[in-house]
């Protein structure tokens, strides 16, 4: 049979993780990327990259803990590898602090996957703004995603990757160029499948300058405090349908004293950079196989792996494994 061709969809971190993944499955084939954005355009780019998923929901429920599982050990296996600094990542402790969500402190879909986990009581509820009714601490693993980005790419293009922007009305443009293609487009899914269970939940952060703090924080209404490599990343909002993606001043102040009242030693840390970005919502993660008939004889194999909502960054290596196992599928079958 001729050299397979692959096109993944998508410039983000599920996309190029998946593009890794699939390499790293299917030596033989030729893989490229397909975006309109890229890096700084990405909502990956912008994000905090504290792994810590919350609420990821799938058709098949029993798939989410092998997708965080997977992708743990991948992010825990780089951080005591050579490769940590490369990458940007870092272990990190911190604290997560509720009112009226026990949920949020229980960490029920990743606490066996972080070392140092246990509930807070008495005094320690008291701190960061409390008295609080809640709380947990635990260690865990920061993916700074510009950093991370770049080395993902690094990777793919040394390994014979190939990077290329596009922009396509729909997946069947790519039928006549590609064996397959892996759909990890995000939003973009609306237009090139027709997903209209997407959906925008707007976030805006901003960076400070704040070296003296090395715990992450996170409290109710959105309200985190995430310390990277060079800035602190003070949150958020989550704005559902909405999709604006300028800056917005009232957010940004909003954040500001929320931070502020969490975290006092925050006064005075000077502002570096403000963004806002779109998670991409779906009810149910969509990692699936699906065949797009072209008419006559003609199909185009598809993998769909998107609709990570704010969940990205976590479920990037569990679920780009998981698509490239189906993607090495579908290369057996037509090789047959």
């Amino acid at each position: 049979m001729p050299d397979i061709s692959i096109a993944v969809v998508g410039g983000g971190i599920s996309g190029v993780s998946t593009a890794v993944a699939v390499q790293n499955s299917i030596r033989s084939a030729k893989v490229t990327v397909i975006s309109d954005r890229w890096s700084l355009e990405t909502t990956s780019d912008g994000a905090a990259g504290l792994f810590r998923p919350d609420n990821v929901q799938a058709d098949n429920p029993a798939d989410v803990p092998r997708w965080l599982s997977q992708s743990a050990d991948r992010f825990w296996q780089l951080y005591h590898g050579p490769d940590a600094s490369s990458a940007g990542i870092f272990q990190l402790s911190g604290y997560i602090f509720s009112n009226d969500n026990p949920g949020l402190v229980e960490g029920s879909q990743y606490r066996d996957l972080v070392p140092n986990y246990r509930r807070l009581q008495g005094k320690e509820l008291d701190k960061f703004g409390g008295p609080w009714r809640y709380g947990c601490f635990h260690s865990t693993v920061v993916i700074e995603p510009r950093i991370y980005m770049k080395y993902l790419r690094d990777q793919f293009e040394k390994a014979g990757g190939i990077i290329k922007s596009q922009t396509l009305e729909r997946l069947t443009d790519l039928k006549n160029d590609y064996t397959i293609v892996a759909n990890c487009a995000g939003l973009g899914s609306m237009k090139l499948v027709g997903d209209q269970s997407m959906a925008p939940i707007r976030g805006q952060l901003v960076r400070v300058r704040a070296p003296w703090v090395k715990e992450f924080l996170m409290g109710e209404n959105t309200t985190y405090i995430f310390p990277n490599s060079e800035t602190l990343v003070l949150g958020g909002t989550r704005q559902e349908g909405d999709w604006n993606t300028e800056v917005d001043p009232e957010d940004s102040l909003g954040i500001l004293q929320r931070c502020n009242r969490m975290l006092p030693a925050l006064a005075g840390a000077p502002v570096i950079r403000e963004w806002a970005g779109l998670r991409p919502w779906r009810p149910t993660v969509r990692l699936e196989k699906e065949v797009l008939q072209l008419g006559g004889d003609r199909t185009l194999p598809v993998v769909h792996n998107y609709g990570h909502g704010g969940n990205g960054i976590s479920l990037s290596w569990g679920c780009a494994v998981e698509a490239a196992r189906m993607t090495k599928e579908i290369v057996d079958e037509l090789e047959l």
